[in-house]
């Protein structure tokens, strides 16, 4: 009868394991747009500043956990995606060869932007693809349109 016991619990504990693991898995992401804003920056002062010390400002702009931010700054560029890509806005870095790169999912990039507007994009940094030689990107994915 002990033995019938132990096994029964270990089943349920495990069914109990088996149904937070799922659960975990099919949660997904926050939705941005209910997300705190961390930080407001423009996109010239974001780059700048992984520039000038990219350690410190991974710890203050992607942080230990995911937060949102809201840069502000002028299209360069809209690429559209292939297939279900992301659609990107590039905006103006105040380099020729870096900008800030705001990934939206597709379709969602407002209709009314066009290269030389100057907008605000909210989104999870998720840091900067640059070296010591060559001034990068800073990548913010899962961004919304502010208005």
């Amino acid at each position: 009868m002990n033995r019938k016991r132990i096994i029964l619990i270990g089943l349920i504990a495990v069914a109990i394991g088996a149904a937070y693991g799922l659960k975990e898995y099919m949660r997904g992401h926050a939705d941005v747009e209910g997300m705190e804003v961390a930080h407001a920056v423009d996109a010239q002062q974001l780059l700048a500043d992984f520039m000038a010390d990219e350690s410190a400002a991974t710890a203050n702009y992607v942080g230990v956990k995911e937060q949102a931010i809201v840069v502000k700054g002028l299209i360069k560029g809209i690429e559209k995606g292939a297939g279900d890509a992301a659609d990107n806005v590039l905006l103006d870095s105040g380099d020729d060869f870096a900008d800030v790169i705001c990934e939206f999912k597709k379709g969602t990039v407002p209709g009314s932007w066009q290269p030389g507007s100057i907008v605000a994009v909210k989104g999870i940094c998720t840091g900067y693809l640059g070296s010591e030689m060559l001034p990068g990107n800073v990548i913010l994915q899962r961004c919304v349109a502010v208005e």
